[in-house]
């Protein structure tokens, strides 16, 4: 979808109107008819990034579910627009235009005709993507006043947060592997016993999978690169290991046999309360106060204001 096109899809729960579609209505706030066009169009963006491996009914399931939400969306956009009027609302001039202005440098190249004649092409006027703005404005301004406005977590409740959820914070373990890989057939040993007995000479790891490994990894000098999930076999070999210390015994797995070198280790660890990590919990902390207070203003428009759904 093309950037504006995108954008006026964005749009277009806070401007189309009934007159304009003539589709199944979905639902009705106060006077203004939610259709299923709206909606699809509304929705078209995220339907188009579900991924193409999914089956039918998975991607069935898949779009309804984003319809729903995307129909939920456009009802509470309108419930808030009608609110905004009710308080009587005022959204600054200069900030309608801010934003104007930023859209005819993304879209049009800084160029307002050209941006015009997008407009044009898509039987709109100026004027009226400038009052459909200042619509979204104001819903985005009132509901970051009733959801985020004053919002103040503590440091006391960021400690508290995280001694109770520390264990979320430990990063999963990741296991740096080189391995030289055997046919196990006859005279494997001999080989095996070849390069155990020049490691411990000090040749290199690398160098030895290069000439002996029969494995994919080979030319990598039998680096496996870094793994979070592995055989439960080779797990248990690993465990035993420091960072840069040899299994001294092989690993037999179907038909091959592997001498595992653990070259280095990380994640697991019990963490610190960094200040990233502060930060990152106070933004966790944030979206869900945010979140509830946005559940209660929803509940408060809901008795204030008509909703229809068909």
């Amino acid at each position: 979808m093309k950037p504006l096109l995108l954008l006026l899809a964005l749009l277009c729960p806070l401007w189309c109107s009934a007159a304009e579609i003539s589709e199944s209505v979905l639902a009705r706030v106060g006077d203004v008819i939610l259709t299923s066009y709206e909606v699809r169009l509304a929705s078209a963006a995220e339907e188009a990034q579900l991924s193409p491996g999914l089956s039918e009914r998975e991607r069935m399931e898949a779009v309804a579910r984003i319809r729903q939400e995307t129909l939920d969306a456009m009802i509470l956009q309108e419930l808030v627009w009608l609110d905004f009027q009710a308080l009587k609302g005022k959204i600054p001039a200069e900030l309608v235009q801010e934003r104007m202005d930023n859209l005819i440098l993304t879209q049009a190249n800084a160029n307002e005709e050209r941006f015009r004649d997008m407009l044009h092409d898509m039987n709109m006027t100026y004027k009226e993507f400038q009052e459909k703005l200042t619509k979204q404005l104001a819903v985005e301004m009132l509901l970051y006043d009733r959801t985020r406005r004053n919002l103040f977590i503590p440091d006391v409740q960021i400690q508290e947060y995280f001694q109770e959820h520390r264990q979320e914070f430990v990063s999963a373990p990741q296991y740096r592997v080189q391995a030289i890989q055997l046919s196990a057939q006859n005279g494997w040993e001999e080989t095996y016993e070849e390069i155990q007995r020049r490691l411990q000479e000090g040749e290199d790891f690398g160098a030895l999978a290069l000439q002996f490994s029969q494995g994919p990894n080979a030319q990598q000098g039998g680096d496996l690169g870094w793994l979070e999930t592995m055989a439960p076999a080779l797990q248990k070999v690993v465990d035993t290991l420091t960072p840069g210390e040899v299994a001294k015994s092989p690993l037999s797995l179907g038909n091959a046999c592997y001498l595992i070198k653990l070259v280095d280790r990380k994640g697991g660890d019990t963490p610190t309360l960094t200040p990233e990590l502060q930060e990152k919990i106070r933004k966790r902390l944030e979206d869900q106060a945010a979140d509830q207070r946005l559940e209660e203003y929803k509940n408060t428009l809901f008795t204030k204001y008509p909703v229809r759904r068909y």
